[in-house]
């Protein structure tokens, strides 16, 4: 039972405040005199636990050791009234927060006596006041914030609010709302309506455009909250806000490009399954539809039926749904069944969380050019046809040219050795001018002989004579020396003129060998020319061939190129084509080897250019030129020159991987 000196009156009212408050009494130097149940169950003591202990058993050790506490306890024994909210610790650690009034309580001497705090537990509506400065903190740390009174002239604005307009608090405290907004619409009934409506007790909210300092352009979220007091009554407003110009100057870039785009390109949306949601007038024009006669229907409309059928198309939107883009050339079919070309990219849309919403095509007709890209297959195809042809005849030139030089090259040995006989063929014919030469002067040797054996044996007849009888038998020796010497004469005369017969003979054949020199001489310089003629040919008609397979090769990359042209995958070919012109070996049933070219060759066959198609059989090997190995080869078509062959067993392998 608490001792108080008090008259009845004021013993009364202690006590209805004991009934209602927690209430603790010290000692001037703060040590528990005494404590009411309140105050007990609010720190969870027993009065036995706390009586004659220090105050500080109530207080956070860091805050008791502080100076400030031991001033807190010197001024309340020295008479000072204190009156907060304090932060108290319970018995078993727990936080509590009061409302507390510590009052001294002087004797009738004038002298503190005691000190008797009053308190109220306000831990719950601490802790909301907490939580809702925490928010309002939170709000200033990442949102602009700015109070009005009721006219708008501004009240308070924080620091976010002040770097989004470029102003200093002082600078606009005190000035009205409009401060921020256009002359024109700060003039308006609907700026004035506004302000109307918040003083109502209307919040407003949406985007803004508002001006900052300068003049400078800035777009915000806001809203504009009418705060009321505690009779109820509107005292103020406050505006929440976010800087979004960023966002506003990037969506409004957006929307024009989009605006831009649909002014330019067929769009058309679709749900994630292929629905189609809505259509711009330029993919109506293109497509030949009306937007009611599509709108709820499926994108297989504008597709080849076979096509729809495939699984490519089904993991076609398979893609789309689980979000994935595509871009390509398609083929589709307009409201009348013509084919339609379109450049086109499906662009999967999502929400902020995430969530696809539609699938948005923008599409560019490209019927035109597609027509006009068939057109220059078709012509690069007949220019690749023509450079082939081209190859073709100047291989067969260059194996004329060849063939000339090797014959050439024959005919100039022949030469050669014409021209070593004809020398042979002049020096025996010099050797036997010289023969006859050598031979007449012997004839003539012999002549003189018998001119003289003749005139002996006229002297041997003279003599005889005279002789008479004696000389009659000499006489007749006489007589056959001068027979045998006219036969000699008469032969050497004979002789005379065979030899110069053969000395004319030769002369002649001498002028005709040497005429055929100089024939030979000739013909041998033509050879020479010719072969080198015919070996510089060769060289050109060579250069030529690559320059050919140059131009074959750069032809065929772009036939090539124009069937790598990015298309969907309804136009797609199954096998990658590769177009070549390379020589290549293939091997009959019966083992024979021929040479063949090849051309456009993939994992499943080729095209072959042969001498004559109608002869090959229906089956045979052909000499792979990626591996070099042989392969099995059906022939698919035939035509002149042309052969259409197929790789079975390449072709199985690739059906089997994929």
């Amino acid at each position: 039972m608490m001792s108080l000196f008090f008259d009845n009156d004021y013993r009364a009212v202690f006590d209805a405040i004991s009934r209602s408050s927690a209430v603790i009494q010290f000692t001037p130097d703060g040590k528990v005199l005494d404590a009411n149940p309140a105050f007990l169950e609010l720190l969870g003591y027993t009065l036995g636990e706390i009586k004659g202990q220090h105050h500080k058993m109530f207080v956070d050790p860091e805050e008791a050791a502080k100076p400030d506490y031991k001033t807190f306890w010197q001024e309340l024994a020295a008479g000072a009234y204190k009156s907060e909210e304090f932060r108290r610790v319970t018995k078993d650690g727990r936080d509590v927060w009061i409302r507390a009034t510590y009052n001294p309580v002087r004797d009738r001497l004038g002298k503190v006596s005691k000190v008797v705090k009053i308190a109220f537990d306000v831990t719950a509506s601490k802790r909301q006041a907490s939580l809702a400065q925490g928010q309002i903190d939170a709000i200033n740390a990442t949102q602009a914030v700015i109070q009005f009174d009721l006219e708008g002239n501004i009240l308070e604005a924080n620091r976010s609010f002040l770097d989004a307009v470029g102003y200093d608090l002082s600078e606009i405290q005190g000035r009205h709302h409009e401060i921020f907004v256009d002359p024109t619409y700060a003039a308006s009934a609907e700026y004035k309506s506004f302000w109307a409506d918040l003083r109502a007790g209307k919040a407003q909210s949406g985007e803004f455009q508002r001006f900052g300092k300068g003049g400078s352009e800035i777009w915000i979220l806001a809203v504009y909250n009418p705060i009321r007091d505690e009779t109820g009554r509107i005292c103020r407003i406050i505006k929440f806000a976010t800087d979004i110009t960023e966002d506003k100057l990037r969506n409004a870039v957006n929307e024009g490009q989009i605006e831009a785009i649909s002014r330019s390109q067929a769009v058309i949306s679709f749900t994630g399954e292929g629905i189609i949601l809505e259509a711009n007038e330029n993919f109506l024009a293109a497509t030949g539809y009306r937007l009611d006669e599509i709108v709820g229907k499926h994108h297989r409309m504008f597709v080849d039926k076979k096509f729809i059928e495939t699984p490519e198309y089904a993991d076609f939107w398979k893609k789309l749904g689980n979000g994935e883009h595509t871009s390509a050339i398609y083929q589709r079919v307009d409201k009348q069944g013509n084919a339609l070309w379109l450049q086109a990219t499906y662009n999967p849309i999502f929400d902020a969380a995430g969530k696809l919403l539609k699938v948005t095509k923008f599409a560019t007709d490209i019927t035109a050019n597609m027509k006009a890209r068939q057109d220059a297959i078709v012509a690069a195809e007949q220019t690749l046809e023509t450079v082939e042809q081209s190859v073709t005849s100047a291989q067969d030139v260059s194996g004329s040219a060849a063939d000339i030089s090797k014959r050439m090259v024959s005919a100039e040995s022949a030469v050669n050795d014409m021209q070593s006989r004809s020398e042979a063929a002049e020096q025996s014919t010099e050797k036997l001018r010289s023969a006859a030469a050598s031979m007449d002067d012997v004839v003539q040797l012999i002549s003189k002989v018998a001119d003289q054996i003749n005139l002996l044996s006229l002297n041997a007849t003279i003599e005889a004579a005279r002789a008479g009888e004696a000389g009659r038998g000499f006489a007749v020796v006489a007589n056959e020396v001068k027979v045998l010497a006219n036969q000699t004469s008469n032969a050497t005369t004979r002789i005379f003129g065979e030899i110069a017969e053969m000395q004319s003979v030769a002369g002649t054949v001498d002028e005709a060998l040497k005429s055929i020199r100089s024939s030979i001489d000739e013909v041998h310089d033509l050879v020479q020319v010719t072969t080198g003629a015919a070996e510089k040919q060769c060289r050109e008609t060579d250069g030529i061939n690559e320059r050919l397979q140059e131009a074959f090769d750069n032809v065929a990359e772009v036939c090539e190129n124009l069937d790598g042209w990015v298309v969907g995958m309804e136009d797609r070919r199954k096998e990658r084509r590769r177009r070549i012109f390379k020589e290549t070996d293939v091997r009959l049933p019966n083992g024979k080897l021929l040479t063949c070219s090849m051309r456009d060759v993939s994992e499943a066959g080729a095209r072959l250019t042969v001498e004559d198609a109608s002869s090959f059989p229906d089956s045979f090997e052909l000499r792979h030129p990626e591996t070099g190995d042989f392969v099995e080869c059906r022939v698919q078509r035939r035509h002149d020159k042309q052969l259409g062959v197929h790789f079975p067993t390449l072709a199985e392998t690739l059906a089997r991987a994929s």
